[in-house]
């Protein structure tokens, strides 16, 4: 489902602005980065903050580790054979006991 919401934009009422415009920067994270992004946001905003204290890196590598773990496995044939059955990404994701949350 699509929304006229910006990218990031439960994340940025958590996170400094700095760490924003890095993420919305770097070609190495895409709108399913955001996504994680946000819902880390959503689920868990103290403990993003936490991370983010500890360090913009290593906010930044974990996100990246995240969306490289999501994004292969519901872009792989399996999860693409599943999705086209109807379910949705988070659903692959919980099928293959990927740990969505932060």
């Amino acid at each position: 489902m699509f929304s006229d919401n910006p990218p990031l934009w439960i994340a940025a009422n958590v996170l400094t602005r700095a760490t924003i415009e890095s993420v919305l920067r770097s070609p190495s994270y895409h709108a399913r980065g955001w996504q994680i992004l946000d819902r880390w946001a959503f689920n868990c905003p103290e403990r993003l903050r936490s991370l983010e204290a500890e360090g913009e890196i290593l906010l930044l590598g974990r996100l990246l580790e995240q969306q490289g773990i999501e994004h292969q496995m519901v872009s792989s044939t399996v999860g693409l054979e599943l999705r086209s059955r109807g379910l949705a990404e988070h659903e692959v994701l919980a099928l293959h006991d990927v740990d969505m949350q932060l």
